[in-house]
């Protein structure tokens, strides 16, 4: 094994039962937590190690994420790699982190497949958006236990004071120009999204971040993975996930029709969910604009905070104008 090695993902194996002598891993992500490929030589299977940001969540919230990944695999809902347990059965392993801070781990089983490339995003975000209706009819119909507790993307959490990432005023890129026109955006978002409810029909459990990222694409088939964001919000905020960091891109209402055509192959929306899309995108930019400066440690943050912020105005403005994702509300079905 070698030195370079963070003792964390040693302590992580031996908390699997795991021999971290006979182990080589691979850091794949480095976001809200640490991901790593782990390879051995006394098996061929490779596992994937994921290391949590300690303080992000709590170990029952992490129980309950790997509880509801268990359910979909068992039901047989949509395509998730399986978790791993300790030798003692449990879903997660908690251990003596750097300054004695408690670490937890997850252990998965490896999936085939890559992130989807955005040169074909419209075939994969049709696909995408089947399996996240298969995600949602489990989500409405499976009976969560007591213990299971998971956080609530409503407004205050996403883009409000209780915010894990802080606010978008808190980006110091943004302008104050820019902060005028993403004030108005957030005005009208928070309107809209009162209007629309938080009833069982449009507000439930969700993935919360099913961007390319989290994504394995292999021939016609994707896995979802990384629920770690998974928790009670509008069922559609996990279209705006699946846009993250492209709301920009000229072919966005390209991508949501295909997303909205496959979704509708499987569970039906009316108009009025339509009609939220637009201001569920925008609060999901929103949040995005406070993560590329919380986050701006990782190479991925940073390497977005050049051009964000313009980006993200350049969003606004036309989601104000009436003139973002209009389209999809009536040409999806086409």
């Amino acid at each position: 094994m070698s030195d370079t090695w963070d003792g964390q993902i040693t302590a992580a194996l031996t908390a699997y039962g795991r021999n971290a002598t006979l182990a080589e891993a691979r850091l794949l992500s480095l976001s809200e937590n640490a991901t790593y490929l782990c390879t051995f030589t006394d098996t061929p299977d490779p596992l994937v190690l994921r290391l949590h940001r300690p303080g992000f969540r709590t170990l029952p919230q992490i129980h309950s994420e790997l509880m509801w990944i268990e359910r979909l695999r068992a039901d047989g809902a949509v395509a998730t790699p399986a978790v791993v347990p300790t030798p003692a059965g449990e879903r997660a392993a908690s251990f003596p982190g750097s300054g004695g801070v408690l670490q937890h781990a997850a252990l998965f089983e490896f999936a085939p497949g890559a992130e989807p490339d955005t040169t074909d995003f419209a075939d994969v975000m049709e696909v995408v958006g089947r399996e996240t209706a298969a995600l949602h009819e489990h989500a409405s119909r499976w009976r969560r236990p007591d213990v299971f507790t998971r956080p609530d993307w409503d407004l205050d959490n996403l883009i409000g004071a209780a915010s894990l990432w802080g606010r978008w005023r808190d980006n110091p890129d943004v302008s104050p120009e820019g902060a005028e026109v993403l004030a108005l955006a957030e005005e009208r978002l928070t309107r809209e999204l009162d209007a629309y409810g938080r009833g069982p029909a449009v507000f439930g459990l969700i993935h919360g971040d099913l961007r390319a990222a989290n994504l394995l694409v292999a021939s016609d088939a994707v896995q979802l993975i990384d629920f770690d964001d998974c928790g009670t919000g509008w069922f559609l905020y996990d279209l705006a996930c699946s846009l993250s960091f492209v709301e920009h891109d000229p072919r966005a209402a390209q991508w949501v029709a295909a997303w909205l055509r496959g979704y509708e192959s499987r569970r039906p929306l009316r108009e009025e969910d339509l009609r939220a899309v637009p201001a569920l995108v925008m609060l999901r930019r929103l949040m995005l604009v406070a993560w590329v400066h919380k986050r701006g440690d990782t190479p991925f943050a940073a390497s977005l905070r050049p051009a964000f912020e313009a980006q993200s105005v350049e969003v606004a403005r036309h989601y104000l104008a009436d003139g973002y994702l209009t389209a999809v509300r009536h040409d999806h079905r086409a």
